[in-house]
């Protein structure tokens, strides 16, 4: 490698030159060595410093790459430890959130510590005193009780905001689900369990009683424990398209290991459940309907398929009024950019071989509704779809359904 300078003020290159093939032309290594030369001058270095070895320096572990921790609501906070505790079945479930405070707030005592401490100096008064805590200061509501504005529990722990939209106050209670009387075809697929898989199907197993208090207490869906709980023994909708495509005992075990594994929730799915509420809200305000949060719903017909659909809705224009939606809100500018739409007879519509359609497709054939609102909640649009009940592909889906779990996906 050759590098000549002209002595002139700027400094310009005269010439260039490196071994390697473009050093002829334009060579990176010549670039590489003049901004290494210009970084030592800037340091003030008289000559190439040694290259010192990770014992001749000083440790680094303790400083930080990045600037990574941002400061957030201590409800959305996980609190794990290095050494994670073993909980058992008896030990139940635990909540950080609690109340140091007997009785229902606000404490008039508390509301009165500048009083009872008016007698102490600065130095030996409590901490709480510093609180500015006053009878004067207006009171909020929150998820314990009255508390003072601008108090860090008012704005910690807020009032739970209700999840259920009402447009028609004189609307008909939900039905549950599955509904009543709704029953599903036998399939034709046949499997000889051994007394291990027999007690596992037992163990599936459910009475409609039984799934409709599961549905119940899974409407939190991935916040409930229940919902991942019931949900792992069995074949969800999301799965329902790869299951009945699978070619091939090799790729339906390999499909089978990955579904057991589980999914990571990723940054576009925690995007999803941060956008839901607000995709609800603008949904029943263009369609006029009410809204019902679902959880997770087993037919008891097939217990090893499940489905946890995004709501319940109500709309009087629709015969029968109750019906299902699902909510995608994809990171996207409109829903024109979304792959999993086409335009058909001038309307962009779910392709019937995408994944959601057939997700929906079991939805329905679980819940025993007839229709289902596709929402695809876009940043700057809204598109909503009206999908009825396909036969063919709840045929299919049963049928399919059933070899699946049989045959590979139950493992005893």
């Amino acid at each position: 490698m050759k590098i000549v300078f002209e002595d002139r003020v700027p400094v310009d290159i005269a010439v260039a030159e490196c071994s390697c093939v473009a050093g002829t032309a334009l060579c990176n290594h010549n670039v590489a060595l003049l901004f290494q030369t210009a970084h030592y001058s800037t340091l003030n270095l008289a000559a190439v410093p040694p290259v010192l070895s990770c014992t001749e320096t000083e440790q680094r572990w303790h400083k930080p790459r990045t600037m990574g921790v941002k400061p957030g609501r201590v409800s959305d906070m996980v609190f794990l430890s290095s050494k994670p505790k073993q909980f058992t079945v008896a030990d139940g479930v635990r909540s950080k959130r609690y109340k140091a405070v007997r009785g229902e707030l606000p404490d008039p005592d508390v509301l009165k510590v500048d009083e009872q401490y008016q007698d102490f100096t600065a130095d030996i008064a409590p901490l709480i005193t510093t609180m500015a805590i006053s009878a004067d200061v207006p009171l909020v509501d929150s998820a314990f009780g009255k508390v003072q504005a601008g108090s860090p529990i008012s704005y910690q722990h807020p009032v739970p905001v209700s999840r259920v939209v009402v447009r028609h106050p004189d609307a008909p209670l939900p039905p549950p689900l599955p509904v009543d009387g709704y029953r599903l075809e036998p399939t034709n697929c046949q499997f000889v369990c051994t007394h291990q898989q027999h007690l596992h199907l037992q163990s599936l197993a459910t009475t409609f009683d039984m799934a409709r208090k599961i549905e119940v207490a899974t409407r939190e869906q991935s916040n409930s424990v229940e919902w991942h709980r019931v949900r792992r023994p069995r074949i969800t909708s999301s799965r329902f398209r790869e299951i009945c495509h699978v070619r091939g005992q090799s790729s339906a075990e390999i499909l089978s290991q990955r579904i057991r594994k589980g999914v990571d929730q990723t940054a576009a799915m925690k995007r999803g459940l941060a956008l839901e509420p607000v995709a609800i809200q603008e949904y029943c305000r263009m369609k006029n309907t009410n809204y019902w949060p679902c959880g997770f719903v087993i037919h008891p017909d097939a217990p090893w398929l499940g489905s946890s659909p995004d709501g319940l809705v109500f709309d009087p224009t629709e015969s029968p009024p109750f019906g299902l939606v699902e909510i995608k809100c994809p990171n996207a500018k409109s829903y024109v950019d979304c792959s999993y739409l086409k335009m058909q007879s001038g309307t962009m519509k779910l392709k019937q071989t995408h994944s959601y359609y057939w997700q929906v497709q079991g939805q329905l054939l679980l819940t025993g509704m007839e229709w289902c609102d596709f929402v695809v909640f876009a940043e700057e649009d809204i598109l909503i779809q009206r999908i009825y009940r396909d036969c063919e592909v709840a045929k299919t889906i049963r049928e399919k359904g059933d070899y699946f779990f049989f045959y590979f996906y139950m493992t005893v």
